[in-house]
């Protein structure tokens, strides 16, 4: 009989944990290969963790909201035929106590000496926690230039309010020295709030700076709220929810935010669209939005201004001369996520509509991978999709400019001089980050997008002849 370990599967190269949403299957169960057996979530995405091999669940680790770390057994399966899918690994050892390293493993192989080390490394964190290692303010990035930080680390220093000044002078007990939720928990217990430096000559005495209420604010009780025993109901946000309210708060405590809103005539695209949308539907096997032209002619307009395709890095500006164009996606259960397209500077119409329709369906399906959603450059939200004329989006860090697109209206507009008729009218907006784009540099980039939406080749396109 063989037995299988199931592993906590690497999400991207960034993503070190992923929290367990829930288990599909249970101890005793029968599974075959490939079967799923739990769902789990990061920050970028939800994914399905397949069944390595056919078999029974013997043993299940952890349990569902437990953050994992990559690479950790998370339940075994036995079988009555094959070999091992994995070497045999020591189940995770519980809180506070060393794990023993296996013969041949990387170190000394020794029980006793791992232990050493965990309890040197333990010993070490506690010392760092009372020293307390700097009052800096900079926020806990993805990466330092010397180890990288998970999305839940990340999270906790921005809610303990500890800064990458403080962590960075921290052990960790991770893979290269990386911080793990462990490491962090354990130091936040030990830490000890020394008084910061007084700022200025002549100041009476330090003083303690107010602990950070981080993204989400404080905490309270039914009875605190005055809702004890009041018709509410309490629904524990999702990890993406999390991820959103996160993001949210930092990139309005980052960039600088500035709109601008222009109203937009696209009749020619409403009746290209309308009188080939159903042959298009059964030429390609997937619909031409106006999400398609809104990212084609915006991709057009960065092409011609990269700064607004660019990002703030430290004191400098990182110029991209591609374009991966994200767009918001609305899943069902009320959580949002973007997924971008990979150098859509290269792509035609078609080619954006199908990325379009490929994204959006996995996005729905839950079945986006981190490459997926990260290394975006730009953003569209298009807004008009849920009713709204206008909108105001926030900016996606660390990008520097959103795009929203309003609900196209049918209303009557001056033509000419003499005369007035009815037009399919839109209103974009784009927000940008006044650190990096002024208003002209906005003002030119918007007008070359109303122009190429305005003055759209529809012959151009090659569909009317295809499709004709």
């Amino acid at each position: 009989m063989a037995e299988f370990e199931m592993l906590m599967p690497k999400m991207g190269e960034s993503i070190a944990e992923a929290t367990i949403v829930r288990w599909v299957k249970n101890v005793g169960d029968t599974v075959k290969k490939d079967e799923t057996v739990l769902d789990i979530s990061t920050d970028k995405v939800d994914s399905e963790v397949p069944a390595p091999a056919s078999g029974t669940i013997t043993e299940i680790l952890y349990k569902a909201d437990d953050v994992v770390e990559v690479g950790k057994v998370i339940a075994k399966i036995s079988s009555e035929t094959g070999a091992a899918a994995t070497p045999k690994k020591e189940a995770p050892a519980p809180k506070g106590e060393a794990k023993p390293a296996a013969a041949g493993s990387n170190g000394s192989g020794n029980g006793a000496a791992h232990a050493a080390h965990a309890a040197h490394k333990d010993a070490a964190m506690a010392g760092a926690s009372a020293q307390r290692v700097s009052h800096g303010t900079t926020p806990v990035p993805r990466s330092d230039g010397k180890r990288f930080y998970s999305p839940v680390v990340r999270a906790m220093a921005q809610e303990a309010g500890v800064s990458l000044e403080e962590i960075s002078g921290l052990g960790g007990s991770g893979k290269d020295g990386r911080i793990s939720k462990r490491d962090l928990e354990q130091y936040l217990t030990n830490r000890v709030a020394t008084p910061a430096p007084a700022e200025r000559a002549g100041a009476a005495a330090p003083t303690v700076a107010a602990p950070a209420r981080g993204a989400f604010g404080e905490k309270k009780t039914l009875e605190q709220l005055g809702l004890a025993g009041r018709n509410v109901e309490v629904v524990k946000m999702s990890t993406v929810r999390k991820a959103i309210v996160r993001a949210m708060r930092n990139t309005l405590d980052t960039a600088a935010h500035v709109n601008q809103v222009h109203e937009l005539d696209i009749s020619g695209i409403v009746k290209f669209r309308e009188s080939i949308k159903k042959r298009f539907k059964a030429e390609y096997g997937f619909n031409l939005t106006y999400t398609s032209f809104f990212i084609w002619a915006s991709c057009r307009a960065l092409e011609r201004y990269p700064m607004v395709n660019s990002m703030i890095n430290g004191d400098e500006i990182i110029v991209k001369k591609f374009v991966n164009y994200g767009f918001a996606v609305a899943l069902d259960n009320g959580d949002l996520i973007v997924p971008n397209i990979k150098n859509c500077q290269d792509l035609n119409l078609v080619g954006i509509a199908r990325a379009v329709d490929d994204l959006g369906n996995r996005a729905k399906q839950a079945k986006l991978t981190p490459d997926d959603t990260s290394g975006g450059t730009f953003t569209l939200t298009n807004v008009g999709s849920f009713g709204p004329i206008m909108g105001m989006p926030l900016i996606n860090q660390p990008e520097s400019g959103i795009m929203g697109a309003g609900k196209i209206v049918k209303r009557p507009v001056m033509v000419t001089e003499d005369s007035w008729g009815f037009r399919d009218m839109v209103y974009l907006s784009l927000a940008f980050d006044h650190r990096l784009v002024d208003g002209a540099l906005a003002g030119r980039f918007m007008m070359t997008v109303e122009d190429e939406l305005q003055n759209f080749d529809t012959a151009a396109t090659g569909l009317e002849r295809r499709l004709g």
